[in-house]
């Protein structure tokens, strides 16, 4: 008989062996292909005989959007493919686990290479034949409906690729799990630590880097997933999912798939060498690999003290003696269960202390990394030559979109700020980051945090959270040098750089000016002459301009459908921009006029004396922490007053600022917080004021002295 005829009944046979493994890869499958897409139909048809689509063609757009989704990246198949992969794996190779089933198995006259080539082989076909019909029967079901698209089609092959490779390599670590152990309950345990220790060691550096280090930036920083496949499968499910060109969308299955075809043939060799090393009396221990055993309790101990130490960093404030003796006690503690576990013997808690005490050692020496900053994280600022450019996220906040045949879509700011903001000026960006280094920020009044991306010319790219003083000329100098310049403006306003979305927005956008009390709406076809002017008139803005000057107005660019909106500042030296609004008769002044108010209502919440008596206890309250003060002022009800007296009225008004108005260029301090202002004007006014009632800050040092002396705790 030939090797190929051996090959073929021992592969026959093994099969007969593994038919609940069949029948549970196929209920899987069945799930995944038409399980999800008789949902997604059944909802359109839902929708549709409720109404919500209004056209034909709109319910005929939905159905191929459903199907296409149905036999493209599927997230939520992330779990259901990963245990499928573990169980047949563990399944196929459970003989390892027991005695008298190696024994019957080595009696059999095949070859280790043969059983192993065998088992792992069919281990791929019970995976792969149930997945090719089910693919196949949701193809039909899809061009049942009419639905099927070349889009569906091409997008259903890449990502049923993309799942069988993702299936290879969570099976084949599992099958290497196996291999290193010797019973069901420790394999199922090696086989999850194997596929998730790298997300979980990386999790935890991240939130190490965050208790210890200042710099860390958390706007900029991907998330990343490359240290677990079953993150790096659902992260990039989800996001080519939401790919619209299939043109990138191969060029990342492809690449993804043949690293995780090369990390399969490494992972599947390493697999072999082990089985044909593993001992039969390994059966029914916990480890099958001799020297496996101190690397791995010196791996999973320096892992959990770490975990540890992050818990009582928060737990105790981070209580230096108590933290290290904890972090320190629990890598002990786990180095003898994971002995006890090694021997099934609780008495084993202290063999190979060797291995224990290089662990006790290792974590001591990965705190002190962070404790000391040993490989200067916090220090670190690039060399200006190093760096091809620069993002940053000093602000202000801004919303941004993109519209599309399918809707509008909604992109977050650091997205937005790392595809469109190009700063050539990258030696300013160094300079201020190497002035906050080593800066205590406690000691600065005048701060201001923000995020630096530097785009290195390597082709890598870096992030860091920096605090600039800004009472430091130097400091102001280098601001001017990023804020004033064309690739920041473009970078931070949207509107700058797309100079097509206005027109696209057309139907959907509502343009207005507000100088804190009145609104004045702008026809939206005049929206891009008033974008020109304002965009000239932005030529003179830098840090000291901002810093000098506050808007007497903010320009809005609102979605309709939702509160999403554009918020540009005015400077009463913009002489373009205002020029628009008085030819457009949509300008007023931010000045307020006394006889048009029916009367002001004035609540001082006293936060300076909350803040002064909490001082003098034992709890003490920063600068700017509002909202333990709020709720402590609310308690005693604050202190309200009228003020109906013209002349009161006229002297107020005098220190007013709109509290909507965006003052986040100016000093910290420069609205007096304790102060809610709210306004009420009269009905018979020149200016077409609103109904209801608008809110005002005082200017720090502009409270007139009556206003202080009627909004004070009575005795």
């Amino acid at each position: 008989m030939t090797s190929k005829s051996l090959f073929l009944i021992s592969s026959k046979e093994n099969h007969r062996r593994r038919i609940l493994a069949w029948i549970v890869s196929i209920l899987v499958q069945l799930a995944v292909y038409p399980g999800i897409m008789t949902i997604y139909l059944s909802r359109i048809h839902f929708w549709n005989a409720d109404g919500a689509y209004t056209l034909e063609k709109l319910y005929r757009i939905a159905l191929e959007n459903a199907v296409t989704d149905a036999l493209g990246f599927k997230p939520l198949a992330t779990v259901p493919i990963m245990v499928l992969a573990v169980y047949i794996a563990v399944q196929g190779f459970s003989y390892l686990h027991s005695r008298r089933k190696i024994d019957l198995y080595h009696s059999v006259p095949v070859s280790a290479r043969r059983r192993f080539v065998v088992i792992y082989g069919n281990g791929l076909v019970i995976y792969l034949l149930p997945a090719v019909c089910a693919a196949l029967l949701g193809v039909i079901m899809g061009a049942a409906q009419g639905a099927l698209t070349a889009r569906g089609l091409a997008e259903g092959g890449l990502a049923f690729l993309m799942t069988f490779m993702y299936f290879l390599v969570v099976y084949t670590i599992s099958v290497l799990a196996v291999m290193l152990t010797g019973n069901m309950v420790i394999t199922g345990f090696a086989a999850v630590t194997m596929l998730f220790i790298g997300f979980f060691i990386k999790e935890l550096v991240s939130v190490m880097r965050y208790n210890f280090f200042d710099s860390v930036d958390y706007t900029f920083a991907q998330p990343g997933d490359g240290s677990c496949v079953v993150m790096q499968y659902l992260n990039r499910t989800t996001l080519l999912k939401n790919t619209p060109l299939l043109s990138e969308i191969a060029p990342e299955v492809f690449l993804l798939s043949a690293k995780w075809l090369a990390v399969s043939i490494v992972v599947l060799a390493l697999a072999y060498l082990c089985y044909r090393k593993r001992p039969s009396e390994a059966a029914g221990k916990a480890i099958a690999i001799q020297p496996v055993k101190p690397v791995v309790k010196i791996i999973i101990s320096v892992v959990m003290g770490i975990f540890v130490c992050y818990i009582l960093y928060d737990a105790t404030y981070y209580n230096k003696p108590v933290v290290i003796l904890g972090m320190v006690g629990g890598t002990l503690l786990c180095c003898g269960l994971m002995e006890i576990i090694y021997e099934f013997d609780i008495r084993a808690v202290f063999k190979h202390l060797f291995s224990t005490g290089i662990s006790a050692v290792a974590v001591i020496f990965v705190f002190c990394i962070y404790h000391f900053d040993l490989f200067g994280y916090d220090s670190w600022v690039p060399d200006a030559d190093e760096v091809e450019s620069v993002a940053v996220d000093i602000g202000p906040y801004q919303s941004y979109w993109e519209y599309t045949e399918e809707g509008t879509v909604y992109i977050s700011s650091s997205q937005y700020l790392r595809d469109n903001m190009f700063l050539k000026d990258v030696e300013a960006v160094c300079k201020l980051a190497e002035k906050s280094v080593g800066t205590d920020v406690d000691t600065i009044t005048n701060y201001l945090g923000f995020s630096i991306l530097y785009r290195m010319k390597s082709g890598k790219e870096v992030s860091r959270y920096v605090g600039v003083d800004l009472d430091n000329p130097a400091s102001a100098e280098l601001l001017n040098r990023i804020i004033g310049t064309e690739e920041y403006r473009s970078g931070i306003y949207q509107i700058v750089k797309d100079e097509t979305t206005l027109s696209s927005l057309r139907k959907e956008v509502a343009v207005s000016y507000t100088n804190g009390a009145i609104t004045s709406e702008i026809a939206v076809s005049e929206a891009e002459e008033l974008r020109d002017a304002w965009i000239r008139d932005m030529e003179q803005f830098d840090y000291s301009f901002a810093r000098d000057n506050r808007p007497c107005g903010m320009l809005i660019l609102e979605l309709k459908s939702s509160y999403r909106s554009w918020e540009l500042p005015v400077y009463e030296s913009f002489a373009s921009t205002i020029a628009f609004l008085e030819k457009n008769n949509a300008y007023y002044p931010i000045t307020l006029r006394a006889e048009d108010i029916a009367g002001l209502e004035i609540t001082n919440w006293h936060y300076d004396d909350q803040r002064n008596l909490f001082a003098d206890s034992d709890t003490a309250i920063p600068d700017g922490e509002e909202t333990i003060l709020t709720a402590y002022a609310t308690d005693e009800g604050g202190v309200v007053e009228r003020f109906e007296d013209p002349e009161e009225i006229a002297e107020i008004i005098k220190g007013l600022y709109p509290s909507y108005m965006d003052l986040y260029w100016n000093e910290r301090e420069a609205l007096d917080h304790n102060y809610d202002v709210v306004i009420s004007f009269k009905a018979d006014t020149e200016y077409p004021y609103g109904l209801g009632y608008y809110s005002y800050d005082f200017l720090s040092g502009e409270v007139p002295d009556f206003v202080v002396e009627r909004t004070a705790y009575k005795d």
